[in-house]
């Protein structure tokens, strides 16, 4: 169709041009000569035919459409996991109640101080109920062969040499440690100033003549000696002694009772100044603040036994314990062990207990509270586990 548009748009062009030259000749003085010639008439006819024809519409529609948008999301998952584990766990019997240990309440004052002492760090320390028998030597001593008494916390020796040898030989008791420092003892001590006042009166061959200075109203014009306490092992030797010395018939031996009784019955006599001749031993409160002098015997060496004619020799003096203690309460046999009541230790407590024993109902346990929260050297006999179980407790108890 566009080159028939073509062919049409040249023909026309053609025509119009013939006829402006002819328009031109005629204006002119030259004759017009019109000559016909023949031309081929191309008439171009634009045909328009319809034919049917799809008709394709783009129709641009807007449609909205949801855009997916991404999103992130942090998501804390929490996983219960369930691990089964097995254990292995063995699962100890309730320990039973610990047996109460009985001490032997001897009847002088370094041995029940000792006992107020071991007997709140056994009790508080180790956990073991405690108690005390009372009494003296002799009768506590076969107690503790009998297992009756668990501890003794003095055994003199040589004072019980003999019942302690066969004891031990036995396999009755053993001994668990050391006691006291070594002590002295002496069945005829006297005030220094008498020995002042009296020179020649020396040893104990001397008191036959001095006897005067020692006689009462009611000794039948004997000296009167004060001894050793009765049911006390060094009781015996008194008597031995004087009877090998030969004195039976010059020397009253009289029974003071008690320990105290023996102390006031010296302590008496040398604040007025007045005559005394008696046992001692040292070192105890009197011994340590009064002026004495031991009368000369002949000496301890060689010589067996004291009741036989001779000086008592230094005592050993041990802490003793029953055979079935070895079983049931090592641990304490080890404190025992470790114990050392020295000098230092022992006067320190005793002399509180002389100053304080009438303020209190036991008066023993509390001077041993009074030692624990005054002196560390507790501290060395016993584990760590058992220093901080007595702080604890004393923590809780006022100080006496």
């Amino acid at each position: 169709m566009l080159k028939q548009r073509k062919a049409m748009k040249t023909g026309v062009l053609l025509f119009f041009a013939a006829i402006m030259m002819a328009a031109l000749a005629a204006c002119g003085t030259t004759t017009e000569v019109i000559k016909e010639v023949p031309v081929e008439k191309i008439v171009e006819k634009e045909v328009i035919k319809e034919v049917p024809v799809d008709k394709i519409v783009e129709v641009v529609k807007e449609v909205p459409v949801e855009v997916p948008v991404e999103v992130v999301k942090e998501v804390i998952v929490e996983k219960e996991v369930v691990k089964e584990v097995i254990k292995e766990v063995v699962v100890e019997p309730t320990p039973a109640p610990k047996d109460t240990l009985v001490f032997a309440g001897l009847d002088w004052t370094s041995a029940q101080v000792q006992n107020g002492v071991a007997r709140y760090i056994v009790e508080n320390g180790y956990g073991y109920p405690t108690e005390a028998i009372d009494g003296s030597t002799v009768p506590l001593f076969q107690g503790l062969i009998a297992h009756d008494i668990d501890i003794t916390m003095e055994i003199w020796l040589p004072n019980q040499e003999a019942i302690w040898s066969k004891a031990l030989k036995d396999g009755q008791v053993v001994a668990a440690g050391k006691s006291l420092e070594d002590n002295w003892q002496s069945t005829f001590v006297v005030p220094t100033y008498m020995v002042e006042r009296n020179p020649g009166l020396v040893s104990v061959s001397d008191i036959a003549e001095f006897k005067d200075l020692w006689v009462e109203p009611d000794s039948g014009g004997k000296a009167v000696l004060i001894g050793c306490i009765a049911g006390w092992s060094c009781r015996a030797v008194n008597e031995e002694q004087i009877a090998s010395y030969g004195l039976e018939d010059v020397v009253e031996l009289r029974d003071p009772g008690t320990q105290a009784g023996l102390f006031a019955s010296l302590e008496g006599a040398y604040l007025k100044g007045d005559p005394w001749l008696g046992y001692l031993w040292g070192p105890t409160k009197p011994s340590n603040e009064l002026d004495l002098t031991l009368l000369e015997e002949p000496a301890a060496d060689g010589c067996a036994n004291p009741g036989e004619g001779c000086a008592f020799p230094p005592a050993e003096v041990l802490i003793a314990v029953n055979t079935d203690l070895i079983a049931e309460a090592p641990e304490v046999i080890a404190f025992l062990r470790n114990w050392d009541w020295n000098g230092v230790n022992q006067l320190m407590a005793e002399g509180w207990y002389s100053e304080n024993k009438d303020d209190f109902d036991d008066p023993f346990e509390a001077t041993g509270i009074y030692f624990l929260k005054n002196s560390e050297a507790w501290t060395e006999w016993v584990p760590d586990d058992v220093e901080a179980n007595v702080k604890a407790s004393l923590a809780a108890v006022a100080s006496p």
